[in-house]
């Protein structure tokens, strides 16, 4: 077996189940297998051929029409097949489907670094109106970032087991009920806003995580950086609106109207997924061809299965004597996202990028404070100076989602195929990772110019544009998610939520030394410090791209040991058993003689 190849679970064959004239895949596991050689004399669906014919070909029927057409043409199973191969494509769902899962999950994924910072220019009249200090009302914020970091990991690993749809809908809806009392409450409940602000962040949060699984579901690999580059430019720009919206309404109409904002935008996202989103897990639904239960089925898909049922009803149809075969549900494993930190190659990528996320939540510290001690900015104008970092980072999203997908595609080439099916001769680790480097060479010149910027109170305009090349090189947690995601298959969303806690944790370490840092070296040397960090970690991506392969052979050669230990003791009892039951027969025939 080869190393590069074996996932730390055994991938299940493939199972296809013809229900009702349509073939289902059945599989757990995101791989399509080839179905198994067909008998030629069966109903043919072609594009070119106008659909399903309602009438079998004969086999002369069936050599003409491939005669007459180049391409190959599918037959669809009549009964069920187990095939080891790979022939239908890797998601059942449209182009346009795939989209429209995207881009609700991107503007979902915006809410959570938002609601971070957004409250941040709102501090100081907070802390008048609740008659408390700005200490106390800070706390507040480290109440959401602690959350922030734990709740996905229970949330996202739910979603692997229970769908994507009911998840992503109740933590929305807690979301917006917390918005809603952090708006409402009164300003003699100090206790309150820091109830509110946890359940704020765990209904927030948890929205990242399940909406890097429903993207896995639906995208394969090899055009998996491009969906997921859309889908992260979300959770990207979040940290640049933050600050300016929070200023524009405490200046404003007050700090009431964040919440009422956030409420508000909530349920424009919130219609949609509840009638348009369709789960996408491929333990309920496969590769999108089954119909997924009604608890997982959007309303619109609901009312289509009625209409159908009605139709076929008054056609005299029996509805009820063709039954689903789904695949067998996956157990809820709460600390499947905890795990998966145990898997090395994983958890030292995190890391690694975890270095350059510190060093990000430490930029838009201390720029803040910058802006206001040495340019002497109001909150609006601060707000507005983070603009070019939140379009850096969009820009960075989408071109590393372009890189990620030529890597892989030009190591297809190479070895003829894709890590699925050429584990043996894929190089996943080297096609990932190699994308990073120019993002973090781009983002350690950045963040270092940009430190000596502000101890040198250089022009404004110039740590604008600095400010635009640190978000251009952000383009690195993309790039950690999609490789987690191509080692843990089937686990996207413990994935996201595994890296979040990862990231959350250095970011707040970072929020809590940086000030620190700043008085003490001042601007210049603090991120010259940072930056080193950052270097000192290179080796880790290198370690991975070297010893990946081994470890995961080294994982798999324990499973097999421990499987055929399972095995040797279950067939050593069956012995035992046996032989005691030939005795207790022996006995009696013994006695009765």
């Amino acid at each position: 077996m080869s190393a590069n190849n074996r996932h730390d679970t055994p991938t299940p064959l493939h199972e296809t189940k013809t229900v009702g004239g349509k073939t289902h895949d059945t599989s757990s596991n995101a791989e399509p297998q080839p179905t198994a050689a067909a008998p030629l004399n069966r109903t043919i669906t072609s594009q070119k051929l106008g659909g399903s014919l309602s009438k079998p070909l004969t086999n002369n029927q069936v050599e003409s029409t491939q005669s007459n057409d180049a391409k190959p043409i599918s037959f669809q199973p009549i009964q069920r097949s187990t095939t080891t191969g790979s022939g239908k494509p890797y998601s059942a769902f449209s182009q346009s489907t795939k989209w429209l899962i995207v881009c609700l999950g991107g503007l979902a994924a915006i809410f959570s670094p938002i609601s971070s910072n957004i409250f941040v220019p709102a501090i100081p009249t907070l802390a008048h109106d609740f008659n408390e200090s700005n200490e106390k009302i800070s706390l507040a914020v480290t109440i959401y970032l602690i959350f922030q970091a734990i709740t996905p990991s229970f949330f996202g690993s739910m979603s692997d087991s229970f769908g994507r749809r009911p998840v992503y809908i109740g933590t929305m809806v807690l979301y917006m009920g917390a918005n809603i009392g952090l708006a409402c409450m009164p300003t003699d409940a100090y206790w309150l806003l820091l109830v509110l602000r946890a359940l704020q962040a765990t209904g927030g949060s948890a929205v990242v995580s399940i909406g890097a699984g429903a993207v896995a579901d639906v995208a394969e690999p090899r055009e998996r950086g491009k969906f997921m580059s859309i889908f992260q430019c979300g959770a990207m720009i979040g940290p640049a609106f933050g600050p300016l919206l929070g200023g524009v309404f405490a200046s404003t109409l007050g700090w009431r109207a964040i919440f009422w904002f956030l409420t508000i935008s909530t349920g424009i996202v919130l219609v949609p997924l509840i009638f348009l989103l369709p789960e996408t897990l491929r333990s309920i639904v496969g590769d999108g061809s089954i119909p997924p239960p009604a608890f997982n089925a959007s309303p619109m898909m609901l009312i289509k299965r009625q209409r159908t049922v009605k139709r076929a009803q008054e056609r005299g149809e029996n509805i009820n004597e063709e039954k689903i075969e789904r695949p067998p549900k996956k157990k809820y494993q709460p600390l499947s996202a905890f795990l998966i930190l145990f898997t090395p190659e994983i958890t030292l990528i995190f890391i690694f990028v975890s270095f350059m996320y510190l060093e990000f939540y430490c930029v838009l510290t201390v720029y803040s404070t910058a802006l206001t001690n040495t340019y002497h900015l109001t909150e609006l104008q601060i707000g507005l100076c983070y603009l070019p970092s939140g379009l850096g980072s969009v820009v960075s999203s989408i071109i590393n989602g372009r890189q990620i997908d030529y890597y892989y595609r030009k190591e297809e080439q190479r070895v003829g195929g894709d890590y699925r099916k050429k584990g043996d001769e894929f190089r996943i680790e080297l096609t990932r990772l190699r994308c990073i480097f120019p993002f973090l060479a781009c983002f350690l010149v950045a963040s270092t110019s940009l430190g000596w910027c502000l101890q040198a109170k250089a022009p404004l305009a110039a740590t604008l544009v600095v400010n635009f090349f640190i978000g251009l090189g952000t383009g690195t947690i993309n790039t950690a998610t999609v490789y987690g995601q191509d080692i843990k298959v089937g686990q996207g969303g413990a994935v996201s939520a595994s890296l979040n806690l990862v990231r959350c944790l250095f970011g707040a370490v970072g929020t809590a030394i940086i000030q620190v840092l700043y008085n003490s070296l001042g601007a210049g040397w603090t991120f010259v410090l940072l930056s080193g960090l950052c270097v000192l970690g290179l080796p880790l991506p290198w370690l991975v791209i070297r010893k990946a392969p081994e470890w995961r052979q080294n994982r798999l050669e324990r499973t097999q040991r421990k499987e055929r230990g399972e095995e040797a003791r279950r067939q050593a009892d069956a012995d035992a058993k046996s032989e005691t039951q030939v005795h207790s027969e022996q006995r009696r025939e013994d006695g009765a003689v």
